[in-house]
């Protein structure tokens, strides 16, 4: 009698005849018989199970530069599109472009304690004309940010429904825009905290209106410079005074630099319907300016040397009222398109009355396009099913 045999180990098929003997033998354990003894014709073997894989997949961990994002900003005044009052004094009508690279690190990824350095570097051009650059659409660098952000999970739900973090971020802000450079500006340095609080709301497995979050937070920065003044070396020319004489100096302008400022916020978040989502925050910025010191000796006239006599009511503390809305949507989570409304401006107006926070002639429309490099990268190398999972059971704070 002769009998095939076909056993399948990993997914190779191995073939193995058995010469046929005199005796007839008994058929295995658990094979079908028949009257012969063998398998019917057209009929295939019943294959053995694989064996089952007990090997667990080796535990990957969150990419540590996850959150870096490259945007194209567009940015418009409200007056350039029509709409909103006209504009008086300095300020004008301003269109432009910015395209912005900015890496992120996290440097301590623990599930409730984190740290993470971050960047930002900038490109602008401005479409329209203005006394900002030397000649029309001239392409610029923007101020160079590096900084480091502490995070701490203060308290949790179970659910991850209810949540409270604080915030602690220091920043450097470095001179490499143009009008920054050219004024005599060395560095800024921002030090600022920020508790959110995470209300529930329908729920994570809801579609929308899960959750809302209220940021509350405050800022100091500080600047250091050549002079109190903007001011700038290659310009130091003889110009006159207003007695006539001539006098050399390398000053800009009259007016001090915000030597200190702070600046107390509040945002809101609140997730709208599956990926899009709605963003308000309001800031008072507050701005120390350095009191004008006199000179012994400020006008030469025929009988000497004349000291001016100045106010002592000195204006060394103005603020700006600022006001952000945007919706963002999220597409399969590589890229974002925001679309906001920005007003930023001083808080009394040039007749010398408080502005309405939410309007001004600096008033903005602005559109961002974020590409999330992480999730692109994560997306092409196959990551982006795994990184989902981990996210699910164990969700990252934003930032």
């Amino acid at each position: 009698m002769s009998k095939l045999v076909f056993l399948s180990i990993s997914g190779i098929a191995l073939s193995v005849f058995a010469a046929s003997t005199a005796l007839a033998q008994p058929a295995p354990t658990g094979a079908p018989t028949s009257g012969a003894g063998t398998t019917p014709p057209g009929t295939a073997p019943t294959a053995a199970p694989p064996a089952a894989d007990t090997a667990k997949q080796p535990e990957q961990k969150p990419l540590i530069w996850r959150g870096t994002t490259f945007t194209f900003n567009q940015a418009v005044t409200t007056t350039a599109v029509g709409i909103g009052n006209d504009n008086i004094g300095g300020e004008a009508e301003f269109y432009g472009m910015q395209w912005d690279l900015a890496p992120n690190l996290y440097v301590l990824d623990k599930p409730k304690d984190k740290i993470r350095l971050d960047a930002d570097a900038g490109v602008a051009v401005e479409i329209t004309n203005s006394d900002s650059t030397t000649t029309n659409h001239e392409p610029y660098f923007t101020d160079l940010q590096l900084g480091a952000q502490y995070q701490r999970e203060i308290y949790a739900t179970e659910d991850k429904e209810w949540s409270t973090k604080g915030v602690l971020r220091t920043r450097f802000i470095f001179p490499t825009s143009p009008v920054s450079f050219n004024s005599g500006k060395y560095l800024t340095f921002q030090l600022g905290a920020t508790v959110r609080q995470q209300f529930k709301l329908l729920g994570a497995d809801a579609d929308g209106l899960n959750n809302l979050t209220l940021g509350v937070g405050l800022t100091w920065s500080h600047l250091f410079s050549r002079s109190y003044q903007p001011t700038n070396e290659s310009l130091n020319r003889i110009r006159q005074n207003a007695t006539g004489q001539g006098v050399e100096n390398d000053i800009l302008t009259s007016g001090s630099f915000d030597i200190n400022r702070l600046i107390p916020s509040i945002s809101l978040g609140l997730p709208l319907y599956k990926d899009l989502s709605l963003s308000v925050e309001g800031r008072l910025i507050g701005r120390f300016r350095h009191p004008w010191e006199g000179q012994d000796c400020e006008a030469q006239t025929l009988t000497g040397c004349v000291k001016a006599q100045t106010s002592t009511e000195q204006i060394t503390y103005v603020t700006n009222s600022s006001f952000d809305v945007s919706l963002s949507q999220g597409f399969y989570d590589v890229v974002d398109v925001t679309l906001g409304y920005n007003n930023e401006t001083l808080s009394l107006g040039e007749d010398g009355t408080f502005r309405n926070p939410f309007y001004s002639p600096d008033a903005q429309f602005y559109l961002d396009i974020t590409a999330n490099i992480d999730e692109i990268y994560s997306h092409a190398s196959g990551r982006s099913k795994f990184d989902s999972n981990v996210v699910s059971s164990n969700p990252m704070p934003a930032f």
